[in-house]
């Protein structure tokens, strides 16, 4: 093939490559996030809050690596506001192959748009690492995905200055994304720094020793949107807020009743629940086994009948289960019966029924625990929005014994609004 023809054949499937990113619709998806402040505290007692701005979209998708681009060029030489820069994109002025000449003005004679970069291997992982991964979709699973890098830069080989890093593993290439959040010792609050799929795999994850990153889990998130300074989302992760009391003697209750509920928030709730189907099973189970007893008794006593020594005492005994051993029509049925395989139901009846009675007194022993936990779950993710007065345990219990607090995230408003109402 003539080097001509293979060049035409590279330019076209470029082209395309330049086609499938929108810029302007990656803007777009950018502006969903703006005007909202998240609020983290992850375990250990750990916060953070942080908004998307509009300055952070020209750091956070790489733009900055594009030297030789000319609308790079202006912001970097303090021509052009990074807010402003965004704001361009979305509008359309800015694309990957067309910069409006306004904004340039006498800045430059000739322009550079952002896909004629000779910084082909920076522009090339731009688009493959962030602006190909960019959407709101991404961004939000990420600031769910849990548990949290907290990032310590020294112990990684890289110039990022981060705090955290929200991650999630991408199966498809095996690398996990990154969002990572700076954190700024002068002003004393954390920023979105940058986003990208990683190269090297575990890069974030792992130290330089080979050892993990310390990490954290989310135990709630609020979300703020700052136009009006309100609340329009609250999460908790009920799980990890739990394994926050694992040093607490009530966690025992947790420990142990795992065997029987795979959950990691088992609760009073679920415990009651299985209470009252236990001794169901338990009335059941007994029935079932007073009448293997009885059914056991009565074939040894018809066998005995046919004993001339214990005939006798067998008719006796056969007249307390309301059996005439004269009358062969009550005693057919028993001739039949493998008495041996009847002992057999029964002991193991009453194996699976003491083995009931034991789970029982295993709930019952430890449900109190279970609702000391959660007592304790509620102070931590509920008190800080009920600050004139402290929650009190007898409200708490009354108030989760009416409401499904931990089946269904309630607001913070909502659960003062409930307890509120109790504390009249």
């Amino acid at each position: 093939m003539a080097k001509n023809t293979k060049y035409l054949q590279y330019a076209k499937s470029r082209s395309k490559v330049q086609q499938n990113i929108d810029l302007q619709q990656i803007a777009l998806e950018y502006d969903k996030l703006l005007n909202k402040k998240f609020c983290y505290l992850f375990s250990g007692g750990i916060k953070i809050e942080f908004q998307f701005k509009m300055e952070n979209f020209y750091h956070l998708l790489g733009f900055h690596k594009l030297t030789d681009v000319t609308a790079v060029r202006m912001v970097e030489a303090f021509k052009l506001k990074k807010e402003d820069f965004f704001k361009l994109i979305k509008a359309g002025k800015i694309t990957m192959t067309t910069t409006d000449e306004k904004i340039i003005g006498e800045f430059s004679e000739e322009i550079v748009n952002i896909q004629d970069t000779k910084r082909k291997s920076d522009f090339g992982e731009i688009k493959a690492h962030r602006l190909l991964m960019f959407s709101e979709k991404n961004i939000l699973e990420l600031l769910l995905s849990d548990p949290v890098i907290d990032f310590d830069s020294d112990e990684c080989n890289t110039v990022i200055d981060a705090d955290k890093i929200f991650f999630k593993l991408i199966t498809g290439v095996l690398r996990h994304l990154n969002l990572f959040i700076g954190y700024d010792t002068e002003e004393k609050n954390h920023y979105v720094s940058t986003f990208f799929l990683e190269n090297e795999a575990d890069k974030f994850l792992l130290k330089k020793s080979g050892e993990p990153q310390t990490q954290l889990k989310i135990l709630t998130r609020e979300v703020y949107d700052t136009t009006r300074n309100a609340m329009i989302d609250f999460y908790v992760k009920w799980e990890n807020v739990r394994e926050e009391f694992v040093q607490e003697p009530c966690y025992r209750g947790q420990n142990r009743l795992k065997t029987w509920i795979n959950s990691r928030h088992i609760s009073s709730s679920q415990v009651v629940k299985e209470i009252v189907e236990l001794k169901e099973i338990i009335e059941r189970y007994k029935q079932e086994v007073a009448e293997l007893t009885r059914k056991y008794a009565i074939a040894v006593l018809v066998s005995q009948l046919l004993m001339e020594e214990k005939k006798e005492e067998a008719q006796l005994q056969l007249m307390e289960y309301d059996i005439d051993a004269e009358n062969e029509d009550e005693l057919v049925e028993y001739h039949t019966m493998d008495i041996s395989q009847i002992k057999n139901d029964k002991l193991r009846m009453e194996a699976k029924l003491s083995a009931v009675e034991n789970k029982l007194q295993k709930y019952e022993k430890y449900l109190p625990e279970i609702v000391e936990l959660e007592k304790k779950e509620v102070v931590l993710v509920y008190q800080p929005y009920i600050e004139e007065q402290a929650i009190e345990d007898t409200l708490i219990v009354k108030l989760l014994e009416d409401n499904d607090v931990f089946g269904n995230i309630v607001s913070p408003s909502k659960f003062k609004e409930w307890y509120m109402k109790l504390h009249k």
